[in-house]
């Protein structure tokens, strides 16, 4: 049986720690609590900037689709954080749900209004995010 004085003492000794080690997904918490900051940014934003509208697939919605497409923003990243924090599957695979959402919406907004900076760094950004918590995919329950 290989009790925590046991993996403390082969550490000591040289040698690997074992498989069954398990460190705290540091890195997921952190993205956690930017998606939970990221509420109140969302928040701070839709209600500094009401005639903002959110580009979703190459459109823009107004009246009260036009604020059900933000509002889904901090909602989102709300249950995002709440899901790293916690590190529950669902956490993972609305993730998924929502880079796929997001990337695919980014793309078709590319292709209708061209080029732009902020469009261009949150395609790439979510691009590599999305890679490395597909690498960290084990921490979820």
């Amino acid at each position: 049986m290989n009790t925590p004085l046991d993996s403390v003492s082969a550490a000591s000794q040289g040698a690997a720690p074992s498989a069954t080690d398990e460190r705290p997904p540091y890195d997921i918490y952190a993205i956690g609590v930017i998606f939970v900051l990221n509420v109140a940014m969302d928040t701070w934003l839709i209600v500094r900037n009401p005639q903002y509208q959110l580009p979703l697939f190459g459109t823009t919605l107004t009246g009260i689709w036009g604020w059900m497409a933000k509002i889904q923003s901090p909602i989102l990243h709300g249950l995002l954080g709440y899901g790293f924090l916690r590190r529950r599957r669902w956490g993972y695979l609305l993730y998924m749900a929502y880079a796929a959402f997001g990337l695919s919406s980014a793309l078709v907004n590319l292709a209708t209004f061209g080029f732009g900076r902020i469009r261009m760094i949150f395609i790439a950004s979510l691009t590599i995010i999305t890679a490395y918590i597909v690498a960290r995919r084990r921490v979820f329950g």
